[in-house]
């Protein structure tokens, strides 16, 4: 059993990024396993969210919608770093399919009604959440400024796929 080493700044500089993301227009810039990522606060139904934007960008592509039994198929992006959200279906609903075909007979045919609907979207609610989840699905994170990330981002625009 190989131990894996997990590169990760200390308390103080995590907390130093939580000052700079709690202000109305915070941002914070990482280089997390070869992706380059953009934490901004913006405004999202009229509250404060932190955005996550991956290599400058935020592709349909990398926002996952699926089952609960689907999570395996989850894109690698998503999966390291945009929050995961579970939703059931409404009881109302679910009672109104069990009153129509009988309750027994939903849960053995209807299993859509009670497995619930994730999306890894790239909305956090909270600094905090943000940093513990990077905390826990990356090997390696590196906290960037605002001169050395634009200039990993045109290096990468101008064709280099992997930044060092």
């Amino acid at each position: 059993m190989t131990a894996t080493i997990k590169n990760h700044p200390s308390k103080a500089q995590f907390d130093d990024v939580k000052a700079d993301l709690s202000g109305i227009y915070g941002s914070a810039y990482f280089l997390i396993d070869g992706y380059l990522i953009c934490a901004c606060i913006r405004q999202v139904r009229r509250k404060l969210c932190i955005i996550i934007y991956v290599n400058g960008w935020v592709r349909g592509g990398d926002v996952w919608m699926g089952k609960e039994s689907a999570l395996h198929k989850m894109p690698v992006i998503a999966r390291k770093f945009f929050c995961l959200t579970r939703r059931g279906q409404p009881t109302a609903l679910i009672e109104k399919w069990e009153r129509a075909i009988g309750k027994r007979k939903c849960q053995k045919e209807e299993l859509w009604l009670y497995e619930k609907q994730c999306m890894a979207w790239n909305l956090f609610p909270t600094e905090g959440a943000f940093i513990a989840h990077i905390k826990k699905h990356n090997d390696s994170i590196v906290i960037l400024d605002y001169q050395s990330y634009t200039e990993a981002l045109t290096k990468i625009e101008n064709g280099d796929d992997y930044v060092n």
